[in-house]
């Protein structure tokens, strides 16, 4: 059978002699797959990271525009030191955003210089002022938060270590009560900050492991479902197929008596013994296909496709305007059951071009020997930039995994393999190998 002439697209070479043999004996080659970092958009964490990044920088901004008169006016750091001093410790937290021991070891220069440049009037708190000691504290919890628990200790054992060096000058320790007070203050409510955010990020990452855990609970589950809901399809067709074999046995069992004449009664029983183990298997086959049928499901009613009809279905594609190059040549008749499965992923496999490669162009190669049956569909990249990214993202939606499912079993109930993966030029390649007859356990009665 070959298909109508196509409208030019590019042609794939012709399978050399054997081709069929040789893809069953040799191992597949493994398909090339050019991956790329997702963008921040294309990610579910974007809106909760461009929030995170907002709020650093909008505290960072704040405590720089307090921290800079209160160091100048209250502590006596000149001026231009006093934006610098600012500048490191508030600037500290975006940094910690990105690196953590660069912004770590920023905080501490934040804090060295004011230790140094400070002069404490009397009842101020010493040896850290109140916007250093929010700058530390946010600092501590960005880095907890992150899971950097040893940047985030060296930062408050340096800070507290560097206050205890700024109250040793004599010069500086006129109120021992207020510095002690200070210190202590200062020290307590940092630690317990970091261990408040340490505690937040532990229980987060359980939340977290246990939602992981459920969604692919979930996730196998939904697979076994559609597999399930794909078997119980197959199982329907079979039954058509079937039923259409057994109602012919069963008509020429019943009518054999009436046109041949000369029998005797021994093949006259034997004939009607024929027909009604013809119609009692056509019974229980409706009685079984009962409880594998969905309620809602509306009745199919028109036969169902084969291989014969492969050539009709790149013709109807071609009109929905797809390019298509479609080349079908078979030596041996195919089994009904591996007909229908053909059939069913060269439909699969041009429907996810058109939904996920808009403009681009397919190459169909059907090729049989007495054995083997190779069903191949290969698409060029999307034409447009959106439809790239939809297809570089792997086919996210739940339809193109219903339909990869679909044709994983549908290959595998009639003892067939197939492959399916990215072209290394960006396209999408479809390729099963199908035996000619399927095995009895899949389609022996549909012959």
């Amino acid at each position: 059978m070959t298909d109508p002439a196509a409208p030019a697209a590019p042609q794939a070479p012709p399978p050399p002699e054997g081709f069929v043999a040789a893809a069953a004996e040799a191992p597949p080659a493994p398909a090339v797959t050019v991956r790329r970092r997702p963008r921040l958009t294309e990610t579910d964490a974007w809106p909760d990271l461009v929030l995170s990044w907002f709020s650093v920088i909008f505290v960072a901004v704040a405590l720089f525009s307090v921290m800079v008169p209160v160091s100048a006016s209250l502590y006596g750091v000149p001026v231009a030191a006093a934006f610098g001093v600012a500048l490191l410790s508030a600037g500290s937290l975006p940094l910690a955003m990105r690196w953590a021991w660069p912004g770590a070891i920023t905080g501490l220069g934040g804090q060295a210089a004011f230790f140094a440049l400070a002069v404490p009037p009397p009842g101020a708190p010493w040896p850290i002022s109140v916007p250093m000691l929010l700058a530390l504290c946010a600092g501590l919890v960005i880095l907890a938060l992150r899971g950097r628990f040893l940047p985030a200790v060296v930062l408050w054992g340096g800070t507290v270590f560097g206050s205890i060096a700024a109250v040793l000058p004599p010069a500086r320790a006129e109120e021992p009560s207020t510095i002690a007070a200070s210190f202590v203050s200062g020290a307590a409510v940092s630690a317990g900050v970091l261990g408040l955010a340490w505690l937040v990020r532990v229980l987060r990452g359980r939340v977290a492991d246990t939602l992981e855990a459920e969604r692919r609970t979930s996730a196998t589950e939904h697979e076994r479902r559609l597999v399930a809901e794909e078997r119980t399809r197959i199982a329907r067709e079979l039954h058509d197929v079937v039923a259409h074999r057994m109602s012919i046995v069963q008509v020429q069992a019943t009518s054999a008596p009436y046109r041949l004449s000369g029998l005797d009664e021994a093949a006259t029983a034997e004939f009607g013994e024929i027909a009604a183990n013809a119609r009692a298997a056509m019974a229980e086959m409706r009685e079984l296909l009962a409880v594998l049928r969905d309620p809602d499901a509306e009745a199919e009613t028109a036969p169902q496709p084969g291989f014969a009809e492969i050539g009709p279905l790149v013709s109807s594609v071609r009109r929905a305007g797809l390019v298509v190059d479609a080349r079908i040549v078979t030596t041996a008749p195919v089994s009904t059951a591996v007909g229908q499965a053909a059939y069913r992923i060269v439909q699969e496999a041009l429907s996810n071009v058109l939904r996920h490669a808009p403009g681009a162009e397919a190459a169909v190669e059907v090729h049989g020997d007495a054995t083997r049956l190779l069903v191949e569909i290969v698409n060029t990249p999307a034409a447009d930039a959106a439809g790239r990214e939809r297809a570089g993202a792997g086919r996210p939606d739940g339809d193109a995994g219903h339909g990869l499912l679909g044709m994983r079993e549908r290959a595998r109930l009639v003892g067939g393999t197939i492959e399916t993966g990215p072209t290394e030029s960006g396209g999408f390649r479809v390729a099963a190998v199908l035996p000619v007859a399927a095995p009895p356990a899949a389609g022996g009665t549909a012959g």
